[in-house]
């Protein structure tokens, strides 16, 4: 080596190592046999002097990168914008090489770890004791987020996958076309184990075609107290198995189709309930308009109305404008912490009142605020709101919903409530 390249090569390290580090921040990865042999590093040796991953290293399952010792192929080992020096941002790191799923990503119904890119939720990302790197096994890794699921195992009567703890064998664990992450529609994904042709499984469904209907119209998919999986509340025909008091009969041509209309057919029992959501000034939309089944499962039920889902989440399911669906606590969340129902200021069918409220206003929040109604804001027809003309009422300050500050106020009780009515105050000193 002659004295001038001498001179030349702590420059040349220099710029080498520079251009290392301008690589690994706009995201390339170049493998460890095209960096200069100066800056060849083992990465296990190198990380593990401060980050200890001996236990998921020694682990059954091990992430490829970190079992042969690459790192930087997730991590930046300088700097980074997002946690643990990621290169990327969560799920997009991932998606570089697990490019399957992302692909699935674009389906209707997303599990929202995965449209999240919250990957590390389920999966350990270097080392585990479970397929697939998976955190814990089965029920239990599906229990940390779903706490119904606890409840569910309680009950006497367990579906075997369910007991079993594989969640898997019905739900899709990324992304699915059906909702509830189901691997397929319908009873669809009942007849992959249960098969429908047999003598004894036609007897017990009365002769009709369910594999062309949806399972979970009668059956709770995971737990029940009943034999047969049947739901707690069952309607009277169907409990005495007389389909045909409200269906075709099995060998028609429709055979799940109603023998009437459907208001029509509920009236003939629950006429008192169909005739007033009928007359109500402010109808329920479903119930005015005769579809009892939107809300209604009109064969077995969670409750005593048979509702098709616990009171709050099926009213959010329509009542929710970006709310429930996407896992947010949404506009409309339930009234004093969830310790009320809808119903109980909601009229269920339809009523007298706007918002299908179950009397005046005024008068049905002091059912419960009486000590507020003591000593009060006026109130009522008498007292018109100078921001809009209408009436004064609880809901004039209160969202009674949601609302950003303490108290449901809509603004900040400390002034601006106030000055968005009593404007001449603000200019008092």
């Amino acid at each position: 080596m002659t004295p001038t390249s001498r001179a030349r090569r702590p420059a040349l390290l220099l710029a080498a190592a520079l251009a290392a580090v301008a690589v690994l921040a706009v995201g390339v990865r170049p493998a460890a046999a095209d960096l200069p042999a100066d800056l060849q590093v083992d990465q296990v040796e190198a990380c593990g002097q401060c980050h200890d991953l001996s236990t998921q290293l020694e682990s059954k399952v091990r992430h490829e990168p970190a079992a042969s010792g690459e790192c930087a192929t997730c991590h930046n080992p300088h700097a980074s914008r997002f946690d643990a020096l990621q290169r990327e941002r969560p799920g997009a790191v991932c998606a570089e090489c697990h490019t399957d799923v992302a692909a699935t990503l674009d389906k209707p119904v997303v599990h929202p770890p995965a449209a999240d890119g919250r990957c590390a939720a389920c999966h350990d990302p270097h080392g585990s004791s479970r397929p697939a790197l998976l955190r814990a096994s089965g029920g239990e890794l599906c229990l940390t987020c779903h706490d119904e699921v606890g409840a569910w195992q309680k009950r006497p009567v367990q579906h075997v996958p369910f007991a079993k703890g594989d969640c898997a064998r019905c739900h899709e664990p990324h992304a699915s076309e059906s909702p509830g992450l189901l691997k397929a529609a319908g009873a669809a994904v009942c007849t992959q184990c249960h098969d429908t042709r047999t003598g004894a499984f036609r007897n017990a469904h009365s002769g009709y075609p369910v594999e062309k209907a949806s399972c979970q119209q009668c059956h709770d998919p995971h737990a029940s107290a009943r034999r047969g999986l049947f739901r707690d509340t069952m309607h009277p025909p169907f409990a005495d198995g007389d389909c045909t008091t409200c269906h075709n009969d099995p060998g028609s041509a429709q055979p799940f189709a109603t023998a009437l209309p459907l208001a029509e057919l509920c009236g003939m029992c629950h006429e008192d309930q169909v005739e007033a959501a009928k007359a109500a000034p402010f109808p329920h939309v479903p119930a005015g308009g005769g579809d009892c089944a939107a809300c209604h499962n009109p064969h077995t039920g969670s409750g005593p109305a048979l509702l098709r889902e616990d009171e709050q989440t099926l009213c959010l399911s329509c009542h929710d404008p970006g709310g429930s669906k996407s896992g947010l606590d949404g506009r409309f969340r339930t009234h004093a912490g969830g310790a009320l129902d809808c119903t109980s200021c909601h009229q269920g069918h339809g009523g007298a009142q706007p918002l299908l409220l179950k009397s005046d206003p005024i008068e049905l929040c002091g059912e419960c605020h009486s000590h507020q109604h003591q000593a009060v804001h006026p109130l009522g027809e008498e007292v018109r709101d100078p921001r809009n003309g209408q009436p004064m009422t609880c809901r004039s300050c209160h969202g009674v919903h949601d609302a950003p500050y303490p108290k449901y106020l809509v603004r900040s009780g400390e002034r601006d409530l106030c000055l968005s009515c009593h404007k001449e105050i603000g200019g008092q000193r």
